[in-house]
């Protein structure tokens, strides 16, 4: 494992160290800027190659509590949540672009659902074939809800719901197409993709299906200040309101994870399919987010090791956000999410309710920020009318380009 990081990293110093090389041998030199939201911009001086690199690190501590009413801890800890090293840019033409990303934190490698570690999270090659259409081959986020899509250094909560957590449908490898017009004078967003259904990095297993997964965006008020429909909270403050408004759908056949992209393997296979719909709505550093998602499956249940069941937490949740960001960027924000199973599964899993509030201060954009917030949850067993509760404070310091 220490190898192929080696490996990786001074790859990609050699890359960016040594100036590129044309067929003639003839050296070009690169320009450099350091660009607020693109990371480091390399720029051959005949516009030949352009790259930019980023680097981002997450350093959090988390703190639960043993019970609502109970105080002493339960868990506490500090890590490093996710260590990142991402590039993207144009080779040769500017229609031939890639993005890739790699993730180096025990997390970001998923090291517990896979049998070795997954370090690579995107590669992926995109070509404008027109102005408006886009088509990319490789392994990148599939076009599901919102807040999935939107990247984890770009929330204003210390992390993602748990709606999302639940039910996204993440990363896969497959054909993806995005498209661009306007209805009148409303912008319209459309993205398609055409995957194998297994997630990131897999080996297929032999009868598995593939996954099909469509999303499109309506922006009735106009495109947001620096794609601001895809981060969160409104650092930009809009000068004018901006609404987007998005529904997903994928339908993964025949998937043999407990989440279809993601989760742990089971015995056998199962159609899943997901419906999502979403909105965020910007104005004057207020910032409104509301997400809803709904999974359904044709088995649920699976028997494991022992005595032991499997299970596809079918159901639906909701997730609601609301915040204001003040002139100097102190941000508050306050949300509410909650997940409930199937009943076919309430005895296997319990209903979840978070209630959050959230203060954060961003030192520059989303790349330097502190955050922290408080959850109180509660977890009830709903084929048994009992209810747990506890407290979750969580610290984080973000820091990158």
């Amino acid at each position: 494992m220490k190898k192929e990081i080696y490996y990786w990293l001074t790859g990609i110093l050699l890359a960016v160290h040594f100036p590129a090389v044309s067929q003639n041998h003839q050296v070009n030199y690169a320009d450099v800027v350091v660009d607020q939201m693109e990371g480091i911009r390399f720029l051959a001086r005949d516009s030949s190659v352009g790259i930019n690199l980023r680097f981002r690190i997450q350093n959090r501590a988390d703190f639960t509590t043993k019970a609502g009413n109970d105080l002493s801890l339960a868990s506490k800890g500090g890590y490093i949540k996710r260590l990142r090293l991402r590039s993207s840019g144009f080779l040769y033409s500017k229609k031939l672009t890639y993005s890739f990303q790699l993730g180096f934190s025990p997390g970001d490698m998923d090291v517990e659902n896979s049998e070795h570690p997954q370090l690579i999270r995107d590669a992926v090659v995109f070509y404008q074939f027109t102005p408006r259409l886009k088509i990319g081959f490789g392994q990148t986020k599939l076009p599901g809800n919102r807040q999935r899509v939107i990247s984890s250094g770009e929330q204003q909560f210390v992390d993602r719901s748990i709606v999302n957590a639940t039910f996204t449908i993440d990363r896969d490898f497959g054909l993806f197409a995005f498209y661009q017009n306007q209805l009148g004078s409303m912008p319209i967003h459309v993205q398609a993709a055409l995957s194998n259904g297994d997630g990131r990095n897999a080996s297929p297993r032999e009868g598995s299906g593939v996954a099909y997964t469509a999303r499109v965006e309506a922006l009735p008020l106009g495109e947001f200040a620096m794609d601001g429909d895809y981060f969160e909270g409104d650092w930009a403050r809009e000068k004018t309101p901006k609404l987007s408004v998005g529904v997903s759908f994928s339908e993964n056949d025949n998937a043999y994870r407990t989440g279809g992209q993601i989760g742990q393997n089971i015995l056998g296979f199962t159609d899943i399919q997901s419906s999502m719909a979403d909105l965020i709505f910007k104005y004057n550093g207020w910032a409104t987010y509301h997400e809803w998602i709904q999974r359904k499956a044709n088995n649920l249940v699976f028997p494991a090791e022992g005595d032991d069941f499997q299970y596809v937490y079918a159901g639906q949740g909701y997730n609601g956000q609301l915040s204001y960001q003040f002139p100097n960027h102190f941000e508050l924000a306050g949300r509410y999410s909650v997940i409930t199973p199937e009943q076919e599964i309430q005895r296997l899993t319990r209903q979840t309710k978070q209630y959050t509030l959230a203060a954060n201060y961003y030192i520059r954009w989303h790349r330097i920020k502190l955050q922290s917030d408080l959850t109180y949850q509660t977890q009830e067993d709903l084929s048994a009318n009992a209810t747990q509760d506890n407290w979750i404070l969580r610290l984080q310091l973000e820091l990158g380009i």
